[in-house]
């Protein structure tokens, strides 16, 4: 139930929304004027947590009772003056200003800390905070966790998110996402088909925050913004922007808003002709980091014969440096027991030879513990905690036993990429990968954000809570070092970030988000996850992003058909990178049909522009279509799994239907004004469009 107030109401308004704050400070209506849904719950607005000596976690709410705001205003804004905030019986030097500017259909925030408080430190904010949060049940979550997740009952979630002993359960239950990662973009999302509340962080550059949902116990919701100020005594902060829109029509809507702030920032360039043109690779480990050898380097031509059997023609080459993968880290030389260096050249000349290429794998961002390089100099690079402490890493690999799993596993640590001297090892590596005429250099985990760092030695603040920039201005350079060697020589990179995209040439991601479902044949129902990439390539669909997770023969043609609906590349991890397509025989003949497919509309399918949805009228919901675009022609791919056979209508408002094509089965027959199609389970069908005139 929203809480009413007899408070004098501070107001803003236009054309599309209102904006009204009680004397207190609560937000009682933030309203969408197209469709008259008011998402405010009269709830506050912020809270600040403080560490004192050794106690974290100290709270300030602004519905404390000594807690009232200085308001000014103007036309279109108004700031909110907070001074001398009290905490346990005292005040305190600490000054909190909020000013809300009315854009369109978007609330602008702009936020500014000062602490004069001896003996404080200002350790987080929560902003903005809209509590008792009034959504309808059908308004579902969309955020983006490895690139988009669409969550459709929040309440149903946080009610399960309890955490144990961790955390003050009894007081809400609650979640949170860290961008810029595992967020791959800095904003989430409240909405339906026809409206939605937008959250969005645009601050230049990209701040770290967290994305945050709290149930309270009288089933209230409450949703919002964190950052991190640090803010000990004498420090002051000014964020700008937080943005908080109530706009009508889809989430591509919400999306767009985030595209024309990124468009500020986010700079890519485009990625070589080969890898633009890439159906996919084999991701295959020579050797494991517990000795296993699954391939010698002169077995390569082998693995590039069962790839092209499949229309792969491209090898992710991992373990194949002295022990094996996630060993010995960043010592990068071939291993004696794979073959000498001399084999693997032959090897990589061999893809080479046949217009195939090699991507030459390292990880860029772990430093092995027991290797000579951390004893030399790893040890003074690796990030440390606020306690001095390295983050030790661990990946628990095993072979058919269990004693390495359970005590032998490597411990590895990740390294501060603010340290030049790590620029010098992935150059290093970036030497190699020409010298030995691979095609693309590869770093492992190079996308994500990195814990914060408190090494005073260390080029950054003494909490540096940003590393991510370093790495961004790390990646950068690295790109441009290889492109002014050769042009064709591509950089990549795992893990999902905008920040870190740009720099890429492409991305293999954490999930390609469509996952196994066991059982969902049987259900006869529509196959539903979580997983909605569908927001990430929408937003930012100049980066080539990989599938995922199909690691045997199955539940295929499903998951193909979804990377071709989502303009993904293939990524074949057999037995979980430890054998070719062929040990997957049905996975590589389907495969050879969906290459030759991509092939055949590369200029979209691969080179065009991912525009999801938009464009395309589907009379069946049972039925899916995406549209990618590329100068006059439109690409539209339509497919379905789940029903024995589906019909459906499809019209494209701006052009001719001049070709198509059908991959198991089906049909498609034009009318005067729409194409009719007919597809059996399974079945994927491209229509390619011109606008003519």
């Amino acid at each position: 139930m929203k809480p009413s107030s007899t408070a004098p109401l501070h107001r803003l308004e236009n054309e599309w929304i209102i904006l009204e704050l009680d004397d207190t400070g609560r937000l009682q209506s933030f309203i969408n004027r197209k469709t008259n849904r008011n998402y405010a719950g009269g709830r506050i607005l912020w809270r600040l947590y403080l560490q004192e000596a050794s106690e974290y976690d100290i709270e300030i709410r602004a519905d404390a009772p000594e807690i009232v705001p200085r308001f000014t205003s103007g036309d279109s804004w108004l700031s909110l003056r907070y001074e001398a905030l009290p905490c346990r019986g005292r005040l305190l030097r600490l000054t909190a200003e909020f000013r809300v500017k009315l854009q369109e259909d978007e609330i602008h925030w702009t936020v500014r800390l000062e602490n004069q408080e001896p003996g404080t430190i200002v350790r987080e904010c929560h902003f903005p905070l809209l509590g008792d949060l009034q959504i309808p049940a059908d308004h579902h979550l969309i955020w983006s966790q490895n690139g988009g997740e669409k969550i459709p009952a929040l309440h149903k979630e946080l009610r399960q998110r309890h955490t144990e002993y961790r955390a003050p359960d009894q007081l809400y239950t609650g979640m949170t996402l860290n961008y810029p990662f595992p967020a791959a973009t800095n904003c989430f999302l409240l909405g339906n088909e026809k409206e939605g509340l937008y959250v969005g962080c645009h601050s230049t550059p990209p701040l770290r925050t967290l994305h945050q949902f709290r149930l309270y116990p009288d089933d209230s919701l409450e949703a919002g913004m964190v950052f991190f100020p640090n803010l000990s005594e004498g420090k002051s902060v000014e964020v700008r922007t937080f943005v908080l829109s109530a706009y009508s029509g889809s989430w591509h809507v919400a999306a767009r808003k985030y595209r024309c702030w990124a468009d500020e920032w986010f700079h890519p360039i485009p990625a070589p002709d080969w890898i633009r043109r890439l159906n996919g690779w084999q991701r295959i480990i020579l050797q494991h980091q517990y000795g296993e050898i699954h391939y010698a380097f002169d077995q390569l031509p082998e693995i590039h014969a069962d790839g092209m059997k499949s229309g792969i023609d491209t090898l992710f080459m991992f373990g194949w440096h002295q022990g094996g993968h996630d060993h010995n880290y960043p010592h990068y030389a071939p291993d004696s027991r794979l073959g000498d260096g001399e084999s693997m050249q032959r090897g990589i000349d061999h893809f080479n030879h046949r217009n195939g290429h090699v991507i030459l794998y390292a990880n860029g961002r772990l430093i092995d513990r027991d290797s000579d390089y951390y004893r030399s100099v790893g040890h003074r690079i690796v990030i440390k905690d606020l306690c001095g402490n390295e983050i030790p890493e661990c990946y628990k690999f095993q072979g058919t036993g269990n004693f390495v799993r359970e005590f032998a596993n490597r411990t590895l640590l990740p390294v501060c990429p603010a340290c030049h001297e790590w620029f010098n090892v992935l150059r290093n590596l970036a030497d190699q990968t020409l010298a030995w005429k691979c095609h693309s250099l590869f770093l492992d985990q190079a996308g994500m954000s990195e814990y914060p760092c408190c090494e005073t030695s260390h080029p950054h603040e003494p909490l540096e809570m940003n590393l991510i920039r370093y790495k961004t201005e790390t990646l950068r350079r690295l790109r441009e070092y290889l492109r002014e060697r050769d042009p064709q020589v591509a950089l990549g990179i795992e893990l999902l970030s905008d920040v870190t995209a740009q720099h890429a040439d492409y991305i293999h991601g954490l999930v390609g988000g469509c996952a196994l479902l066991y059982g969902w044949e049987r259900s006869g129902s529509k196959p539903q996850s979580v997983g909605f990439l569908e927001w990430f390539r929408y937003l930012f669909p100049e980066i080539i992003l990989s599938d995922r997770e199909i690691r045997d023969d199955t539940d295929i043609e499903r998951r193909v058909n979804h990377a071709v609906l989502m303009g993904l590349r293939t990524d074949v991890e057999i037995y979980r990178c430890r054998k070719t397509v062929a040990e997957a025989p049905h996975y590589a003949e389907y495969l050879a049909q969906i290459n030759r497919l991509r092939q055949q509309y590369a200029a979209c399918l691969l080179e065009g522009r991912y525009v999801d949805t938009e464009g395309i009228e589907l009379s069946n919901p049972e039925v899916d279509a995406r549209a990618f675009v590329n100068g006059d022609r439109t690409a539209v791919v339509v497919t379905q799994s789940h029903l024995d056979s589906a019909t459906t209508r499809i019209a494209l408002c701006d052009g001719s239907l001049v070709e198509c094509s059908v991959v198991g089965g089906g049909s498609a027959q034009k009318t005067a004004d729409q194409i009719e199609l007919t597809l059996p389970r399974h079945a994927l069908i491209v229509l390619l469009f011109e606008r003519t005139g």
